[in-house]
């Protein structure tokens, strides 16, 4: 059994690496770049062969990709610089967490073009990234809609106390808590994102810029509740089953 898992590796192996060389077809390109990183550990091919199906054939997954390693400087230089070209093809190809990871790089000055963050344009990624689907992407928007000076409620999980945290200096949008509390609402809705359950129930019991709603207050600190428990379980949000 062992011996027919290995072959069939290595022939999966084979196929993308017909796919992509001889046929020139983007996805198994981009397969064969998956398979070099998860199965050969051979990241440096891997990287050279998302940067080739990025720069060449504009295939937003292999962008995206080639972008998260000229983050992490990952068999190559990191650089913030370099992830911005990629991550706009990825972002247009509808890859949320390229759009996201875009968003944060104006949102933040020490990557953003200039050291200038440019607020508008990360609020516009990040709406999309979450439009996209991706609820942490909303989960942040309700907090940036919170303000500069926003106060979180702490959730303790086995992951320690979480909230969102800013590092230097940063974009900076006006309260506006009923946007606040819109892109809360999806991201503890929709995405069971607990952070956000805890934040939209601390916003009802306190009137957070929004009328005071005692009972919706109590039906998303429970809901929090569930979703802490469930993740202690081992539970993965955007995992069902």
């Amino acid at each position: 059994m062992q011996k027919e898992r290995a072959e069939y590796v290595q022939n999966i192996g084979i196929e993308y690496r017909y796919g992509c060389y001889e046929e020139k077809q983007p996805e198994s390109c981009q397969l064969l770049g998956e398979y070099f990183e998860a199965v050969e550990k051979k990241y440096e091919e891997a990287f050279n062969l998302f940067a080739e199906n990025c720069e060449k054939r504009k295939w937003p997954r292999s962008c995206y990709k080639y972008a998260t390693y000229c983050l992490a400087g990952k068999a190559t230089e990191p650089s913030y610089e370099k992830a911005f070209p990629p991550l706009e093809i990825a972002c247009n190809g509808n890859i949320p967490k390229a759009c996201k990871r875009l968003s944060q790089l104006y949102w933040m000055a020490a990557s953003a073009p200039n050291n200038q963050p440019n607020t508008s344009k990360a609020v516009e990624l990040m709406k999309k990234s979450c439009e996209l689907e991706d609820y942490q992407s909303c989960w942040t928007l309700s907090n940036w809609y919170l303000g500069p000076d926003a106060k979180f409620a702490k959730i303790k999980t086995k992951r320690g106390i979480t909230r969102e945290t800013n590092i230097g200096e940063t974009g900076s949008i006006e309260k506006d808590a009923n946007k606040a509390l819109e892109y809360g609402l999806i991201a503890c809705d929709n995405g069971n994102v607990l952070e956000a359950c805890s934040n939209v129930a601390r916003m009802y019991y306190i009137g957070d810029g929004i009328p005071k709603d005692i009972e919706k207050a109590k039906h998303y600190k429970e809901r929090a509740k569930e979703l802490k428990l469930m993740l202690r379980k081992g539970w993965t949000p955007g995992l069902t089953g």
